[in-house]
């Protein structure tokens, strides 16, 4: 049991210096390459930062199979945006307040890219209609789905990079990696590609003690692959998110985190829906439920620019419940 917890603790740590190496480079080719804060953010981060769940999804489909296997995949593609919007947000808040303090910002408001509006849109509209497959015993209905998902998906991104030059990030530090090498562009993307690698690496360690604790003290694959897996897996989106936010570029920050969602909300249940009979159950309904209210709240103050450190604390509440019903009623 210690060694897991060892285990869990060493990669966590590993995962948080990948992140900020991964923030550092990706910040860098952002500015060198000319893309706008929101693409960077909410579409380029994030196919780095899932990697993780990506994992754990196929190991849970593939190499586990059964029902167990299915639960726990799917879980982790229902858990995943539940915890960016509870416990990240909530940490994203208690970093701008933390900032204030500490005088390292201006404010406890965040001051974001109208720009965001759109990803928000498409969690609001799609991620609830993941559900509606389960509703059908039909191969038939999952496949439209997962086609439609695919489709919003793609349409997302092309979105997205038509806006990217409307707006610019501002000028970056060098990466790393620069103080070794004299070709900044190529060092960066170096340092990415490390970055990446020290993710995939550490999160399989994390992702394996994780596992080895929750069967220990006999969690449920249920509560396993929505309350566990996910609180270890969205530390490289998280860390991305408070680095930003407490540097003041809170565009990147808060757009880490609905940029990961996003993929949750399409391009993953696509996969699932094409891998798994798709069988949901309450904490699935309840975790759609209780992300999409929150993604309203943060919609709502999106639109206005400013989100307030009360808005992104707003989804704590939600986590609070959920991980007491899971620990304390498992199934």
């Amino acid at each position: 049991m210690l060694e897991n917890v060892a285990g869990l603790i060493f990669g966590m740590a590993i995962v948080f210096v990948g992140s900020l190496l991964f923030v550092n480079a990706i910040e860098y080719l952002g500015f060198r390459f000319q893309l706008g804060g929101s693409f960077v953010s909410a579409t380029l981060s994030p196919l780095f930062t899932s990697l993780p769940e990506m994992i754990i999804f196929l190991v849970a489909i593939f190499s586990l199979g059964g029902i167990s296997g299915q639960e726990i995949g799917v879980g982790t593609l229902f858990g995943e945006p539940f915890m960016a919007s509870s416990l990240s947000y909530g940490l994203v808040g208690l970093v701008a307040i933390i900032g204030y303090r500490l005088k390292k910002r201006q404010d406890t408001v965040l001051e974001v890219s109208k720009h965001l509006v759109l990803p928000y849109a498409f969690i609001i509209i799609l991620f609830p209609a993941t559900l509606i497959p389960s509703l059908f015993n039909s191969s038939i209905v999952r496949y439209g789905f997962a086609l439609l998902f695919f489709g919003a998906y793609a349409v997302y991104v092309i979105l997205t990079v038509r806006t990217k030059n409307l707006e610019s990030i501002e000028e970056a530090e060098d990466p790393y990696i620069g103080r070794f090498v004299s070709h900044l562009t190529y060092g960066g993307i170096v340092q990415l590609i490390a970055a990446v690698a020290l993710i995939y690496f550490a999160s399989t360690q994390m992702v394996a003690s994780v596992k080895a604790i929750a069967e220990a003290i006999g969690i449920s694959a249920l509560g396993l692959s929505i309350i566990l897996i996910p609180a270890a897996t969205a530390i490289p989106e998280t860390a991305s998110a408070i680095i930003w936010t407490w540097s003041g570029k809170d565009t990147l920050g808060v757009g880490a985190l609905v940029g990961e969602k996003i993929l949750f909300a399409t391009f993953y249940p696509a996969l699932g829906l094409l891998l798994t009979a798709w069988i949901l159950d309450i904490y699935a309904y309840v975790s759609v439920a209780a992300t999409t209210v929150v993604s309203l709240i943060l919609l709502y103050f999106v639109y206005k620019q400013r989100i307030p450190w009360y808005a992104m604390l707003s989804g704590l509440a939600f986590f609070i419940a959920y991980a007491v019903i899971i620990f304390f009623r498992p199934v």
